[in-house]
């Protein structure tokens, strides 16, 4: 084993975290501690010896460990000759261990919502532990395998991969230097910032701070940030910079981000039976042998100009004074004069996977959690461990083999390491007494359950008392923890979004928990038809700022994801059912074999949209797009975003499918022209009937 390894790195920390705990309220000079601890004594030079000891304490801290630098002075009163070679560390244990706290059953499932709202993020692995940590009932396996909590599976993270590094960023207020590349912007530019808040109003996340080049409050996606923010010491060369508001207003960048608008409502021209996904809450004005014409509301402009160019030549705004007359005339020309350019001229490869290998910061939390849980009641049951742990069994057998060769330093300390007994399933660590508890949850671990817990009391379909449980949960986390942790959450607003189907939402999810058989109207895009479903509610979900349902419809006979938005007349049957053995996923694409493959350039402003189709291949173009190979299940679905993008979903390949796109635009294009208007594209228009 490598003395670079995970395993070593591991060995050495905790061998770190065991000479300070042996050195008490005293304790241990940094000659001490290079003397001690192997690593540190076989470091081949001063600059490594440094780097190492610097980044151990970091971990430690990291993880709540209170570790302490202090001198001689300040011990004795008497002043020191020499206060950095009498500086010397130790461990606080009045502030190490985590207080226990009593939850109801209630708290408890409030506690897991929160937990599972991470998911799939880097938080994920820290907030699992945190509650393995914070809940010491012996209930607790019991409870968390007949919890429901994933029953609402909407995330607080997904993919932003600096959300983490930004909540340290916010909780301190700090000035942040990165590279950020806005809409249509041909490089990235850098951006000086002091961050106030991160906040999340339509399932996206955004910084919020003051922009010291620009003078004033702005708001960045994290998505596009495109380097690593530093934080900048010192003030030489920035402006000023004030600190977040009492006053500031969250609210208003939900309205900003998501396009939300007063009420507002405009007249359709719908092909006869057609356009099935727009006729959802119309009001019908009147009828014609090949049309309708139809009234709808809306709220969020941009979002209706883009279904109402989706639906293509079967959907038309017939006032041209209408603002969305425009706005979709806008998104056909834009598509038809993406779809004319010269094709980008890149080299297709299988796309990075993110590595999901644990950090020393997991490692030797992981081995201090095992600890301090085994400690906490003399021992603890196999399975209840790798659970509070958040490892799988093969996991938990090398983090207990590791244990074995953690402790006390063994050159200096020959058989002072950890021993790990397994007896009818249960585990025991002895020599290991100096942690007799679970530790304190670090301030990252403490505001993510925070936050996770002001979101969940938001989750539609909760009862009454299920909300009161969740407060009174969020009310215990901040009792046990420090006021750094009620600063760091107010700072990052976190909510779940399902837009204007916080209602429909509420029913389903509530179907979803008591198992009850639903049965509905779905309006389906893709086959621009409306039919009659009875669905087993599986579970709630959202991708790309919509919310879905996860059904086995008995109507298709398996597994189907219905978007809210489309789901119409819902009612409930009275009947329950019993849980199928295939599970609902995160992942909403499900391969069936009989996918197109396609090729697409995605705009930079919509790369977001890439991960959620699984791509095969892509390549990221200079301009910060990106040209992936996806499959589709229906082929025309590509014509429907090629127009509902305007132009930032371009149909690349295979040859033929560009070239329908082309034609559906053109006639969708055509129903807009008049005698003074025709396409941008520089071709000729084409007459509903196909005439030119």
């Amino acid at each position: 084993m490598s003395a670079a390894s995970p395993a070593r790195s591991t060995e050495r920390i905790v061998s770190l975290l065991w000479v300070l705990l042996a050195g008490g309220r005293r304790g241990v000079t940094r000659d001490y501690l290079v003397k001690a601890v192997d690593a540190y004594a076989l470091s081949t030079s001063p600059a490594a010896l440094e780097k190492m000891f610097t980044r151990d304490k970091e971990v430690l801290r990291g993880i709540g460990v209170p570790l302490e630098a202090f001198t001689v002075q300040d011990e004795t009163g008497f002043e020191s000759s020499d206060p950095v070679a009498d500086t010397r560390y130790r461990i606080d244990e009045d502030r190490m261990y985590l207080p226990t706290v009593p939850f109801s059953n209630g708290e408890r499932l409030a506690l897991m919502r929160a937990e599972s709202a991470w998911a799939g993020s880097d938080l994920g692995h820290a907030v699992v532990r945190a509650l393995g940590r914070v809940d010491a009932g012996e209930d607790w396996l019991d409870t968390r395998s007949a919890s429901d909590h994933e029953a609402f599976g909407v995330r607080l993270a997904g993919a932003d991969r600096y959300l983490t590094e930004l909540g340290d960023v916010v909780r301190d207020q700090a000035v942040i230097r990165f590279s950020y590349r806005k809409v249509h912007a041909d490089r990235p530019e850098v951006r000086t910032v002091r961050a106030w808040a991160l906040t999340n109003p339509t399932g996206v996340w955004y910084l919020v701070g003051w922009d010291l080049d620009r003078g004033e409050q702005r708001t960045f996606r994290l998505t596009r940030i495109e380097s690593d923010p530093v934080v900048v010491t010192g003030s030489r060369g920035i402006g000023p910079a004030p600190s977040r508001p009492a006053d500031l207003d969250l609210a208003a960048v939900r309205a900003a981000v998501s396009g939300e608008r007063t009420p507002a409502s405009t007249r359709l021209r719908l092909a006869a039976g057609r356009a099935v996904q727009l006729r959802l809450g119309a009001e019908v004005l009147a009828s014609e042998p090949d049309a309708d014409l139809v009234r709808v509301t809306y709220t969020r402009p941009a979002e209706m100009a883009g279904s109402i160019a989706a639906a293509g030549p079967l959907a038309t705004v017939p006032d041209a004074d209408d603002p969305l007359h425009a706005a979709v005339v806008a998104l056909l020309d834009a598509a038809l004069a993406a779809h004319a350019a010269p094709a980008p001229d890149v080299t297709l490869t299988a796309p990075r996977r993110r590595r999901n290998r644990r950090s020393d910061r997991d490692r030797v939390a992981a081995v201090v959690d095992a600890i301090g849980l085994a400690n906490r009641r003399d021992g603890i049951g196999r399975a209840e461990l790798a659970e509070r742990l958040n490892v799988r069994d093969g996991e938990l057998d090398a983090l207990l083999n590791e244990l074995w060769f953690c402790g006390m330093p063994e050159r200096q300390f020959a058989g002072q390491q950890f021993e790990v007994h397994e007896q009818g399933g249960r585990i025991r660590i002895t020599q290991a007494e100096r942690l007799s508890g679970p530790l304190r949850l670090s301030v990252p671990e403490a505001a993510a359950l925070v936050i996770g817990l002001r979101a969940a009391a938001g989750i539609p379909g909760l009862t009454d008392q299920e909300r009161r449980d969740t407060d009174s949960a969020l009310h215990k986390i901040l009792e046990a923890s420090g006021p750094e942790v009620h600063q760091a959450g107010e700072g990052i607003v976190a909510g779940f979004d399902v837009g204007p189907h916080a209602a429909l939402a509420g029913r389903l999810h509530a179907a979803v928990r008591e198992r009850r058989l639903v049965r509905f109207r779905y309006h389906a895009a893709a086959t621009d038809e409306s039919t009659q479903r009875t669905v087993e509610p599986l579970r709630l979900t959202a991708e790309s700022g919509h919310g879905y349902l996860q059904a086995w419809c008995r109507t298709s006979d398996g597994l189907r994801n219905f978007r809210l938005d489309r789901i119409d007349a819902l009612e409930e049957t009275g009947e329950g059912f019993e849980p199928r053995e295939a599970p609902p996923s995160d992942h909403l694409f499900r391969s069936r074999g009989d996918e197109t493959t396609v090729t697409v350039h995605f705009a930079h402003r919509i790369r977001d949209l890439v991960p959620g189709f699984d791509p095969a291949r892509t390549a990221t173009l200079e301009d910060g797009s990106v040209v992936a190979e996806i499959r589709l299940a229906r082929p025309d679905y590509a014509h429907a975003q090629a127009a509902r993008f305007g132009g930032e979903f371009r149909v690349l390949a295979p040859q033929h499918l560009a070239e329908s796109t082309v034609d559906w635009l053109r006639r969708a294009r055509a129903g807009y022209v008049t005698d003074c208007s025709s396409p941008r594209d520089g071709t000729t228009a084409r007459r509903p009937d196909g005439v030119a």
